[in-house]
């Protein structure tokens, strides 16, 4: 097995469902603060720290991806 996939997939079993989990909590507590969801709300900075913060991961979850998989620029041959 080449090293690449064993890559993707570590940065996949760590980055993309910690973004989820984020993403799950602020979709929670936007629901409490709407009111479709029942429970205490919560201050709106931390649901907004929540977005950003499963933005940020799937960004750098992509970032990682990209630089795995980066190919060099093929060397140009010299027309003599």
């Amino acid at each position: 097995m080449t090293r690449k996939p064993l890559l993707v997939l570590m940065a996949s079993l760590l980055l993309l469902p910690a973004s989820c989990a984020c993403g799950y909590t602020a979709n929670r507590m936007q629901g409490v603060r709407l009111g479709s969801e029942g429970g205490a709300a919560s201050p709106l900075w931390a649901e907004n720290l929540l977005w950003i913060g499963a933005l940020v991961l799937m960004l750098l979850w992509a970032r990682q991806v990209s630089k795995i998989y980066r190919t060099e620029p093929a060397a140009k041959e010299t027309g003599e």
